[in-house]
């Protein structure tokens, strides 16, 4: 049976990564920490804890951080080739090689592009046939031989070759749909897909009335053997919501809560973390837990200008619900989320990125399988709704003071 194609980890480049000598064995004493340096400790379940005493601050310069800016960028504001002008952007994939794959759900095409933005051709198109797409919102290249498109309208997920020729289709194992595809195939072969039951909580009473309302949903990965066939799901926790409704009957959710993210580790086994906390966690395909890697970093406060200003921009919209944005403001958490969330590079890397505020560049932590520190990325621009780490690269995309969407590449060195 086939299994998709697998890039091989190389080495880090030199120049952006700060690469730490290993600890000694690992022991259930701890020992002395300072910054980049842990220390390491058995936990009772056997699992390891790395505990960092600090990282660099977000506005930090010096041999731990590196900016990163883009080198490449296309697309077209005038329109004049209808190749380059981007409707609506899901998906971003690179070779080795440099080329470039885009999925454009506006125009339901899937488009390759030159190392050096020049357009190639187009692999996939509307329809409804072999390598042909309806409506697709994502597309994850495995090795250079293998473009994986998600058609939720057909309700499966496609692998097609670099000319677009449909190799293979298995049916999606989880119904629904988000705004971009958040699949993952790990080395074993395996497609996964996370997905939530939730028990019955106050969201579910016919009329809850206006107030806060709470949920708590069981997370799972379902996973889909693409040689076997054979479908399987891990639990990997509990996560738990918060949201307001008005006496009108709109809800929102609450600013600054924290919320729990969940990635799959190629490697096997799933990587989490609440934003809440500086505290990650590396599960095995049973939900065990095998390292947690903890860093002390300072709190950010929600200030009282925080929550008035949030009253104040809806209130000036909606002038009529000013006790309801004010009530959502005193439901505001006392400290805003200090991660923003979690990725996985082509290098089976963990990128953290932290939380900044608005006008400060994004940026990132980045952790090896063994939880050592490697350094940190700051970039030079605001990337799109999602981005990919591939061959010592970002690629996402950029929106300009018009909306339009152009394609960027940023190299790590």
């Amino acid at each position: 049976m086939f299994r998709p194609a697998v890039t091989p980890a190389t080495a880090p480049a030199p120049n952006i990564l700060l690469l730490l000598a290993l600890t000694t064995a690992l022991s259930s004493c701890e020992t002395e920490s300072r910054t980049g340096n842990p220390t390491r400790a058995t936990l009772p379940s056997g699992g390891v804890l790395v505990r960092y005493s600090g990282l660099p601050a977000i506005d930090s310069v010096g041999p731990d951080v590196t900016d990163v800016r883009i080198d490449l960028q296309f697309g077209s504001r005038e329109g004049d080739d209808p190749n380059l002008t981007f409707g609506n952007i899901r998906g971003v994939q690179a070779a080795s090689d440099g080329t470039i794959y885009v999925l454009d759900y506006q125009a339901a095409e899937v488009r390759v592009f030159g190392p050096d933005g020049e357009y190639l051709r187009t692999i996939a198109r509307r329809g409804e046939g072999p390598g042909e797409i309806a409506e697709a919102n994502g597309i994850l290249l495995s090795g250079d031989t293998l473009l994986w498109i998600h058609d939720y309208a057909q309700n499966r997920i496609e692998g097609v070759d670099p000319a677009g020729e449909e190799i293979r289709w298995f049916t999606k194992p989880i119904f629904g749909y988000g705004y971009i595809w958040d699949g993952a195939f790990d080395r074993q072969g395996r497609y996964w897909k996370e997905t939530e039951h939730r028990d019955g909580d106050e969201l579910d009473r016919a009329d809850p009335g206006p107030g806060l309302l709470s949920s708590t949903s069981r997370v799972y990965f379902k996973s889909h053997d693409l040689s076997t066939e054979h479908v399987d799901s891990v639990y990997v926790g509990e996560t738990t919501g918060r949201a307001y409704r008005s006496a009108a009957d709109w809800g929102t959710q609450i600013p600054f809560d924290a919320s729990d993210n969940h990635v799959v580790n190629p490697p096997g086994g799933f990587w989490s973390a609440n934003t809440g906390s500086y505290r990650l966690t590396r599960t095995g395909d049973g939900g065990d837990t095998l390292l947690v890697i903890e860093a002390a970093l300072p709190g950010i406060p929600v200030t009282s200008d925080d929550r008035s200003a949030y009253v104040e921009s809806r209130a000036e919209r909606e002038p009529e619900y000013r006790r309801d944005f004010e009530a959502v403001a005193a439901l505001m958490p006392d400290s805003k989320p200090i991660l923003q969330g979690i990725l996985m590079d082509d290098h089976d890397r963990l990128w953290v990125r932290r939380t900044v505020p608005p006008d400060a560049s994004p940026f990132f932590d980045l952790f090896s399988q063994n939880g050592d520190y490697l350094g940190s990325v700051r970039l030079a621009f605001q990337p799109g709704y999602r981005y990919w780490i591939l061959h010592g690269a970002i690629y996402t995309w950029i929106v300009d003071d018009v909306g339009v969407q152009f394609v960027v590449r940023a190299p790590l060195s």
